[in-house]
């Protein structure tokens, strides 16, 4: 009976129910950086302060919240600042994204915030249970209250909220989920560094996951060799449902199969070697079913589709470092 309850468990654990994006995604159009500068995946054990891969001034510590770790906020003003993928600068053009959370009863303090910093100069992006506010040089200021179902604080709270930040230049653009809060043609800043201050108040959480810095922001797929490599399709760690913010690029391979509807596909799944192969194999045999049923759901007919889980057998980096296990963790489009 324990062998046959195991089994139902693994069965469980890794086959998709055709679970798809909501359609309040429809017009969002963040592309999140193909190239990946910095990501935490918070391989540390429950209790760990997330040191090495960040600077740290304040308390944070790992927690496993909700079946998932994150990082907890344990002081006031912690400031967290990203290290960088073998010690790289920031570029002209990047992304940032973030999941964050705040539990009810949380004061009018800010939760998490993004500095972009340049020397002494720095652009501040803060979002609140009321709306999203930039600060940026020369009391430049832009606010915009929050979408009715995120104002207020039992709107605000107790929920994960993703944050999404492009910077092109001095062009900077905000998203809190799926709406864009904030487009500044010239927020007067191009930065060299990013900070991430916390403000914990009491005993309430304030959370922090998925943190990602990007570049090389694609304008439109393709294909080379017969193959479209793409890291902006996400997942959560060890899970398989699509998170919403992977739209763009799903909306794409869309246009592209109605513009060429002779080609088809295959939708490759790949893992980095962090668990066992066997676990790898099937966790991403489920996020490519994932991709075929979101893309069938936006009308493109699943016989020319195939999802194909590889797991950590395909790595484009076969190193351990952080930067390689980011590299590998993709979903690849081949023409069949």
């Amino acid at each position: 009976m324990r062998s046959l309850s195991l089994l139902f468990l693994a069965f469980f654990s890794f086959t998709s129910f055709g679970q798809t994006i909501d359609r309040s995604y429809d017009k969002y159009d963040f592309v999140a950086g193909e190239k990946t500068l910095f990501e935490d995946n918070l391989t540390y054990k429950t209790g760990e302060k997330p040191l090495g891969k960040w600077g740290m001034s304040g308390k944070a510590s790992i927690i496993d919240f909700e079946g998932q770790k994150c990082i907890s906020i344990d002081e006031y003003y912690t400031k967290l600042t990203p290290m960088l993928f073998g010690g790289k600068k920031i570029p002209d053009s990047l992304t940032i994204e973030y999941d964050t959370w705040l539990d009810a009863g949380y004061d009018g303090n800010p939760g998490i915030e993004i500095l972009l910093l340049h020397d002494d100069s720095q652009v501040l992006i803060t979002p609140n249970k009321h709306a999203l506010s930039v600060y940026y040089p020369n009391d430049g200021h832009d606010t915009k209250d929050n979408p009715a179902e995120y104002f207020g604080e039992d709107k605000f709270y107790n929920r994960w909220v993703h944050v999404s930040i492009a910077q092109f230049k001095k062009h900077l653009v905000v998203y809190l989920d799926q709406y864009k809060m904030i487009d500044i043609a010239d927020c007067r800043l191009q930065p060299n560094s990013v900070m991430i201050t916390g403000n914990k108040s009491g005993k309430m959480n304030i959370l922090l996951k998925n943190f990602r810095i990007g570049t090389a922001i694609p304008k439109k797929i393709a294909f080379v060799g017969g193959k479209f490599i793409t890291h902006a399709i996400k997942f959560d760690v060890n899970k398989y449902e699509l998170k919403p913010e992977s739209i763009t690029v799903i909306r794409e391979i869309v246009t592209y199969l109605k513009a060429n509807p002779a080609d088809k596909l295959e939708i490759g799944g790949h893992t980095d070697s962090d668990g066992t192969p066997d676990y790898n194999l099937k966790l991403s045999q489920s996020r490519a079913d994932a991709v075929l049923n979101q893309l069938a759901a936006m009308g493109i007919d699943k016989n020319r589709l195939v999802a194909k889980g590889y797991g950590q057998t395909k790595p484009i980096d076969p190193k351990l470092t952080p930067e390689a296990k980011a590299v590998n963790r993709r979903v690849e489009f081949t023409k069949l």
